[in-house]
């Protein structure tokens, strides 16, 4: 990064160039893609005024800041710069999110078929065709562990032979938070 240190109405002392060096390159790590520091020191009376301009490759931020101090005035400028810093870079990494997060989904829904491998596409050429089948486990359980498994799955439903009778059953969500049961 280039930095640019100009005095108006003084002379910059080498003390307070290593000062702005220090502080303009900690810049950096909130936004890495600064290209140029221009900071123009000036005393007028008894303010103390610092102009800091900084360019990146699609932005241009400034901060001024005025103090009786010139030391103060620098880290004041500095502070207003890394806010505004923070918050360009926040503002890019939420619009690179919202505008993937179609391409997320998408992947993350094959990705939990791909995991399940229990849902297949079936194609027939007339009439109502099926979208999807699901393979019934073949180990027979309780009513409760049924319920259980429903619970961690997403599914509005569970198919299962029951352990009582060897019949096959269907557990259900009901919109009222419990859960039906379908005996064949």
């Amino acid at each position: 990064m280039n930095v640019v240190i100009t005095g108006r109405h003084f002379d910059v002392t080498e003390g307070m160039k290593a000062h702005v060096n220090d502080k303009i390159t900690k810049l950096d790590k909130f936004y890495h893609k600064i290209l140029e520091a221009h900071v123009v020191l000036s005393v007028e009376k008894f303010r103390h005024v610092v102009e800091i301009t900084v360019i990146g490759k699609h932005f241009k931020l400034t901060a001024t800041e005025t103090t009786s101090d010139m030391y103060a005035s620098i880290d004041a400028a500095i502070a207003s710069l890394e806010k505004q810093l923070r918050k360009l870079h926040d503002k890019i990494k939420e619009h690179r999110v919202k505008g993937s997060s179609g391409r997320i989904r998408e992947l993350a829904a094959r990705s939990l078929s791909a995991i399940r491998g229990v849902f297949r596409p079936v194609r027939e050429t007339a009439g109502p065709r099926i979208v999807e089948t699901q393979r019934v486990a073949e180990k027979p359980m309780s009513v409760e562990e049924a319920v259980e498994e429903l619970k961690i799955s997403n599914g509005e439903f569970i198919v299962f032979r029951s352990a009582e009778d060897n019949r096959i059953e269907v557990i259900y969500k009901r919109k009222d938070g419990d859960f039906g049961l379908i005996k064949t």
